[in-house]
């Protein structure tokens, strides 16, 4: 009965200390990252880019929560995709604790701070309870938590608060520590819950995470076994089931997600491509690189790239050698009772922030990367290598709390006290990057206010806004896919950790709304089949932010305000034009069961130009293509010579995933019978189909052409228009005859 008085007391006593220690960071964070608390309810951290795409997403996530995460997946943009929130992170581990805020003040701006300005919180007082569990002393806890919170490498990351929010790692070792030391299921289940909330808030972190975890479970098992603690077997088949049990529920937590993340990749066909990693993998020479906001170290040293400013801080970094250098010696502070466990500790996270560090180089140095990527489902979809310095972070945090115990227990309690306090300030300094930019937004959209009424009002559909552009997402791009908060509507555009074929389409280079009139038209037609209802255009934003390559915004206006055929209403209020289209027919099914694909061993193929590539149009490759190479004029063939007369039935041509806007201007194709007689089967345009192939299948942009009967020994496929700045590409042409 004492006992267990004496435990309450003492854990009552521990959770006070870390509610104190929580409330002076707190206030640390509130310092460093002023004017945020000032500017909260209107304005986001860094810039409107990221930030603004993560608080579109946690006010998804809170509507979703409070519907029984119905629908979750299917995000309102890049319409008319299906699970397009698996294109990015999912950021549920960070809205489970700010939906509430989003119910209550209807603020995303909000929310999105609160959560920002939590996970400096959340690293700090996490950090703190691993260092105080490790070392058991709270003056070295305390640099520990700053050194974690305001590590240099987090400047850097100011837009990513996924990344931010890896203050649940100390978490779930604390708890993992505790288990092995107590035994305690409780501090076992902490340990897995905060490993679920991390890989909710972070799916790099699911992953890179399992590295200090597997550590952890192997050094202690290791330890036991060496000292001749594990002599006891039931607790080891304890130790066994539990862990597994633990294992099992995490687990079990995200095969659900695991599942939808893989669907919308085999359905859009992503990866990753080698290059992207190389950009986004460290070199040595990074680890002496910083962002370009830090006050005290941007002046000294080289300015690091993009997710590339690795430096971990001078005083960090000394700590932590420090800790290093009493292991290497074989000796350590304290009683000789403390020591095993001093150099314990000092290896296992020494090792563990080593091997981070070489997996920051990416699969470009002879390691286990490579192995990752090929036998790893899911991490080959992990474009940034140099992200795994969060567990080097992680690591030298508590190797400099060790550097630390070992300086201050020479020290007399005031003398202690004062050298914790400077050691505090100055890595919260080399971590500080002065008063926090802050960019304003509306986060009620009041500009917009009635037109997100019209069209919430409005029948059920697709909206299509103008400008469209892969490029400027903060300028425009965002703030479509944020208002349908408002409206409730899934929009065509979007921005996500990938692309929309039929946004890069409508949007880029060669774009069939920078055509002609026809074109225009032929695009409203593709884009009611697919149910769009809605086009919205902004003449504000077209004068400020579209791209060069943008259509006449006074030709499209012009042509939908006189297309009777597919508009049936329109409003123009704030230099912003709506207009509302007709219902459109369903776009085209699928290829039917009575056709055959001709094989490439059944014809010979030759072109007008570049003919030695004509054979990459058929090698059943995306990745692979022929193009004229030279912009298109109207001369431009390929011709398909067949082992004997065929009944073609259907053409597709697929310009593939990167190159829609490379489609055939004007398209004709002629058959030839073995008789000499030629006839023309189909001349006309082709945007109307691309759209649609586009809609069926959203990894690439095929057009799918219905052909008449008709007996072709030959078949002459020809381009007729013309186009400045944009070849003829065909990445696959298909062709089925009738069986």
């Amino acid at each position: 009965m004492i006992a267990g008085c004496v435990r309450r007391l003492a854990a009552r006593a521990a959770a006070h200390e870390r509610a104190l220690v929580a409330t002076v960071i707190t206030a640390l964070s509130l310092a460093t990252t002023w004017p945020l608390a000032r500017d909260a309810r209107v304005a986001l951290p860094s810039d409107l880019g990221d930030p603004l795409l993560s608080t579109f997403i946690l006010a998804w996530d809170a509507d979703r929560i409070r519907h029984g995460l119905a629908g979750f997946w299917s995000a309102p943009f890049f319409f008319p995709l299906r699970d397009t929130l698996a294109l990015s992170e999912h950021l549920l581990g960070i809205a489970v604790f700010t939906a509430p805020i989003q119910w209550l003040t209807r603020n995303p701006v909000l929310v999105y701070n609160v959560a920002f300005l939590g996970s400096y919180v959340l690293a700090g007082t996490g950090m703190y309870c691993l260092a105080r569990q490790l070392w058991s002393r709270r003056d070295a806890a305390v640099i520990a938590a700053v050194a974690f919170a305001w590590a240099p490498h987090r400047a850097m990351h100011l837009s990513h608060v996924q990344v931010l929010m890896s203050g649940w790692m100390p978490v779930s070792l604390w708890g993992l520590h505790r288990y092995f030391e107590t035994g305690s299921r409780r501090a076992l289940a902490i340990g897995a819950a905060a490993f679920v909330l991390l890989g909710l808030s972070n799916g790099y972190f699911l992953y890179f995470f399992t590295l200090p975890v597997g550590a952890v479970v192997i050094a202690e098992f290791a330890r036991r076994a060496l000292a001749r603690q594990d002599v006891d077997a039931p607790w080891r088949q304890r130790s066994i089931i539990d862990l597994a049990f633990a294992g099992l529920a995490v687990v079990a937590v995200f095969i659900p997600i695991a599942v939808a993340y893989l669907r919308a990749q085999s359905a859009l066909g992503l990866h990753r491509h080698l290059g992207e990693l190389r950009d986004f993998s460290a070199t040595a020479s990074d680890y002496l690189r910083v962002p370009s906001t830090l006050i005290l170290w941007a002046e000294r040293l080289s300015i690091g790239a993009p997710e590339r400013s690795l430096f971990p801080g001078a005083f960090t970094a000394c700590l932590a050698a420090l800790a290093c250098v009493w292991l290497i010696g074989r000796w350590a502070p304290g009683d000789a009772s403390e020591r095993p466990r001093f150099r314990f500790v000092v290896a296992l996270y020494l090792s563990i922030g080593a091997v981070a560090a070489w997996l920051t180089f990416g699969p470009f140095v002879p390691g286990p990367y490579r192995a990752l990527i090929d036998n790893l489902p899911g991490f080959a979809g992990l474009r940034v290598p140099a992200r795994f310095t969060v567990i080097v972070a992680l690591g030298l945090a508590v190797l400099a709390a060790g550097g630390a115990a070992v300086i201050l227990r020479r020290l007399s309690r005031v003398a202690a006290v004062a050298v914790t306090v400077v050691i505090t300030a100055a890595i919260v300094l080399e971590g500080y990057g002065g008063p926090l930019a802050m960019e304003r937004f509306d986060p009620n959209q009041l500009a917009r206010r009635q037109l997100n009424a019209w069209l919430k009002i409005g029948p059920p559909g697709g909206v299509l806004e103008l400008p469209i552009s892969v490029e400027g997402p903060a300028a425009f791009t965002l703030p479509y896919q944020y208002n349908t908060l408002f409206h409730g509507r899934p929009v065509v555009n979007g921005y996500s950790g990938y692309d929309s074929v039929l946004q890069r389409l409508l949007g880029g280079p060669g774009s069939p709304l920078a055509g002609s009139v026809a074109d225009i038209v032929a695009t409203l037609a593709g884009l009611r089949s697919i149910g769009v209802r809605f086009v919205v255009l902004s003449d504000v934003i077209y004068a400020r932010h579209a791209p060069p390559w943008s259509p006449d915004p006074r030709v499209i206006a012009t042509t939908l305000s006189q297309s009777s055929e597919h508009v049936v209403n329109q409003r123009h209020e704030n230099n912003i034009w709506a207009w509302q289209l007709a219902e459109g027919p369903p776009h085209a099914s699928a290829p039917a069961a009575n056709l055959l694909r001709v094989t490439a061993d059944a014809f010979r193929a030759s072109a007008s130009a570049e003919w030695a590539d004509v054979r990459f149009a058929f090698d059943n490759s995306l990745a692979t293509r022929w193009s004229t190479i030279a912009p298109q004029v109207g001369n431009e063939w390929i011709r398909i010579a067949f082992d004997r007369d065929r009944d073609i039935r259907r053409v597709e041509i697929d310009m593939g995933p990167e190159h829609p806007g490379e489609y055939p201007r004007a398209l004709v194709i002629d058959s030839e019978a073995a008789d000499g007689n030629r006839r023309v089967v189909f001349d006309g345009s082709v945007v109307t189909p691309l759209i649609e192939g586009i809609a069926l299948d959203g990894r690439s942009s095929r057009i799918r052409i219905d052909l008449p009967a008709s007996r072709s020994r030959t078949l002459v496929i020809r381009q007729t228009g013309h186009v400045e700045s944009v070849p003829w590409t065909i990445a696959e042409l298909r062709i089925w005859e009738r069986q």
